[in-house]
């Protein structure tokens, strides 16, 4: 059997790595570029229209992943089969 890197078939688990991935990325666009803003004012990054979107975007996907992870913590967190449930398939 073949093992395969990441499993396409669990759509929650995709939709939970990529908002994840995302996350991250604007993250440290938003860190890069209030650094920015604090070295050089004259570019204005954090006035910007598409940095006030990013920002927006930002919160959404942090709240999605917050979400995300408080279910899965919930659900089952400490990822354990619990006594007398039929192992999943």
């Amino acid at each position: 059997m073949r093992n395969r890197f990441f499993d396409f078939t669990n759509k929650v688990r995709v939709f939970r790595v990529v908002t994840a991935h995302l996350t991250a990325m604007f993250s440290v666009m938003i860190i890069i570029w209030f650094i920015i803003d604090r070295v050089n004012t004259a570019m204005e990054f954090m006035s910007s229209e598409i940095s006030k979107w990013c920002i927006a975007i930002l919160a959404l996907l942090a709240l999605v992943s917050s979400i995300l992870t408080i279910c899965a913590l919930w659900i089952n967190p400490d990822k354990r089969r619990r006594v007398g449930q039929r192992p999943r398939r």
